[in-house]
């Protein structure tokens, strides 16, 4: 029986234990679903304002490596000018740049032909810093000659300082030049002088302070060419239009055309299999009294793995889970062990109740001192079986007596039924006997009323003498069935 009663009450059991564990994840999923979906959005509002941040810190630190070589052309070009009719001075002055400034990696200066007498009519001096070319006097620069390269070219018919791309050997460094125009006192402009500046450092410089392990910043011109990239074969090289095309990624085509929009923003896209996010604006260059007032249109991006950006934002999502599951299982086995244990009053009751409906009445149900809804019920269950065992028990007695009298009656009964037998017979006997006494009597009564006129005395007294003897018959068996009645009753009443 305990093994029947131990399989009904366990399942329950487990049932209100996995209930209570269920509701629990139910709560525990709501709750921290909210959570993390504040803090998701919480964390991508933050990296947005850091990504903000560090873009903003980004154009700082580019736009004085920018300035530092403005200035740092500036002084030597005043002083240049100042010495325009001592041609053997220009490559001191390039020599003087390229030293006072180390992010400068070239110098250049040169001058309309004809400026100074020379055989071609062509002046132009180039110092790098790696190697000293001195003073040189060619018509080409490169296969080009630098009259009509873009960084001379241009610079003399705008007459004002700017930044452009220089040929270059394809086997040179790429760079970008501060380009400054050479006027004579008359206010013509007689030549450019260059300050190159390696696209690739100006990468390391920017890239070097990364924001998370795998982001990176890029500096676009207006034709979408990098100026800055970790990948230093993409610079000054590839169009991010035309690597999307090259790549086939269309997201990233609809985020180069987002920049170069001249907008400013964030959005994202798919490049390798992997989401990436990039936070975009202009690069403008801070305005400081003295500087030339001009606008590079070029575009400047941080660019970030969305797995940087949600690493540790999953790392602990990952972690919270496993700790939720070993809570929830730590959680399940306390509370299986404390629902038992207050359970255990309730599968005493119900092996007491089991027992009680199996007829086994006196089975004894423990006292408790607890005052719960548990220890109230145990009580009144209790209360209730004693109250039952006592009705049980005056049922019993009246049971027992019912029997005894039932007893009695029956006993009774057979008696009368007896009585009733032996009257019958009695009486049937008796009438039988009667029977030859009355016809006798009737006879003779007959014969005296027809014949009473002429019936002798002799004859008529013994009629008379016969229905005597037959009356007294008759009596005889009267007073016996009476004596046999009165015993009968006698002894009823005695038995009674």
């Amino acid at each position: 029986m305990k093994r029947h009663i131990k399989w009904v009450f366990s399942p329950p059991s487990i049932k209100l234990n996995v209930l209570i564990v269920c509701e629990v994840i139910v709560l525990l999923t709501v709750s921290l679903g909210t959570l993390f979906i504040y803090a998701r959005a919480t964390l991508v509002k933050e990296a947005k304002m850091d990504a903000e941040q560090r873009l903003e810190g980004t154009v700082q630190r580019v736009d004085n490596i920018l300035l530092g070589v403005e200035q740092a052309s500036g002084n030597i070009y005043h002083d240049l000018l100042e010495h325009l009719d001592q041609p053997e001075q220009m490559q001191e002055y390039c020599h003087r740049l390229v030293q006072c400034n180390h992010n400068i990696n070239g110098c250049a200066i040169a001058f309309k032909p004809g400026f100074f007498p020379s055989p071609d009519s062509l002046f132009r001096v180039y110092v790098r810093r790696d190697e000293l070319k001195g003073m040189v006097s060619s018509p080409k620069f490169g296969h080009i000659p630098y009259t009509e390269q873009p960084w001379f070219r241009n610079t003399m018919q705008s007459g004002k300082a700017t930044w452009m791309y220089p040929f270059q050997e394809q086997e040179e460094e790429r760079v970008i030049s501060f380009c400054l125009p050479i006027t004579d006192k008359n206010g013509e402009c007689v030549g450019v002088m260059a300050a190159d500046l390696s696209v690739e450092l100006l990468s390391q410089i920017s890239l070097a302070t990364k924001p998370t392990p795998n982001s990176y910043s890029v500096l676009l011109d207006k034709n979408g060419m990098f100026l800055i990239h970790p990948d230093k074969d993409k610079l000054l090289s590839h169009s991010v239009l035309t690597l999307a095309d090259k790549l086939g990624s269309p997201s990233l085509k609809r985020a180069g055309e987002a920049v170069l929009s001249g907008g400013s923003g964030d959005l994202s896209f798919k490049l390798d299999g992997e989401t990436w996010y990039i936070f975009y604006k202009p690069f403008l260059r801070n305005e400081i009294k003295g500087r030339t007032k001009y606008r590079h249109h070029w575009h400047i991006g941080t660019v970030y793995p969305k797995s940087d950006v949600f690493n540790e934002y999953n790392h602990h999502v990952i972690h919270v889970i496993v700790i939720i599951i070993v809570a929830l299982l730590a959680f399940y086995i306390f509370s299986r062990y404390a629902i038992r244990k207050q359970l255990r009053p309730l599968r005493r009751l119900t092996e007491s109740a089991y027992s009680i409906a199996e007829g086994n009445y006196a089975t004894t149900i423990p006292d408790t001192e607890r005052d719960d809804e548990v220890g109230m019920f145990q009580q009144n269950f209790k209360r209730m079986q004693e109250t039952l065992l006592a009705d049980i028990e005056k049922k019993n007695q009246l049971t027992s007596t019912l029997d005894e009298r039932r007893e009695k009656l029956r006993k009774a009964h057979e008696q009368i039924q007896e009585d009733d037998r032996v009257q019958t017979t009695f009486l049937h006997n008796v009438t039988n006997r009667m029977i030859p006494p009355s016809e006798a009597i009737y006879g003779s009564v007959t014969l005296l009323c027809d014949n009473y006129q002429h019936i002798s005395r002799q004859e008529a007294d013994k009629e008379v003498a016969l229905i005597k003897e037959q009356s007294e018959t008759i009596l005889d068996l009267l007073s016996r069935k009476f004596d046999a009645s009165y015993r009968s009753e006698a002894g009823k009443e005695e038995q009674s």
